[in-house]
């Protein structure tokens, strides 16, 4: 019985073999009956005129999708167009703005909504350097000196006596070891 099992693995080895080697040869065999095999369908010379009329349908929907799709992308492609040229509306008009008041000319954010928060804070701080920086360019023309600022309270040294004093019997404390 040992020879009859031998035998029957020798042969199965020996056919599995040759449908590899059979695969090898030709890969695409098994593609030309998937259909058949998915479908149910035999692939028959002339196709019937029902399966060239829902064909044409396919392809007509198909087309009818992709018409739709092309439609949708141009109009979001116009949409980020105009946002991006409105970008680029306000960046000029806001760098016009910031030109205008480094020149030192007075402006109303109010009258510019289409700005945003951020810009108006950035213009409303540029306002203010222009306005210190002329306040410092008219004091240094006119030449006044700024009066000197306020000296301590302490009257002719008053104090300093009893501050050297504690200095003096100042005992130094012994700190233990942390740890």
């Amino acid at each position: 019985m040992t020879n009859l099992a031998q035998d029957t693995t020798k042969s199965a080895k020996n056919l599995a073999q040759q449908i590899a080697k059979q695969m090898v040869r030709e890969p695409l065999e098994i593609l030309k009956d998937a259909r058949e095999q998915t479908t149910g369908q035999e692939l028959s010379g002339q196709p019937s005129n029902q399966q060239t009329e829902s064909s044409d349908n396919q392809n007509k929907q198909i087309e009818q999708q992709k018409e739709i799709q092309d439609k949708m992308k141009a109009g979001r492609r116009m949409e980020a167009l105009n946002r991006e040229l409105d970008d680029i509306h306000k960046q000029k008009k806001f760098s016009e703005l910031q030109k205008r008041i480094s020149e030192g000319e007075e402006i109303s954010l109010e009258e510019y909504p289409e700005l945003s928060m951020e810009q108006k804070q950035v213009l409303k701080a540029q306002m203010e350097a222009v306005k210190v920086q002329s306040t410092k360019y008219k004091v240094q023309s006119t030449g006044l000196v700024e009066p000197a600022t306020k000296k301590g309270r302490q009257l002719f040294n008053f104090g300093k006596k009893q501050a050297m004093k504690n200095e003096q019997t100042r005992v130094e404390k012994p700190i233990p070891p942390s740890g």
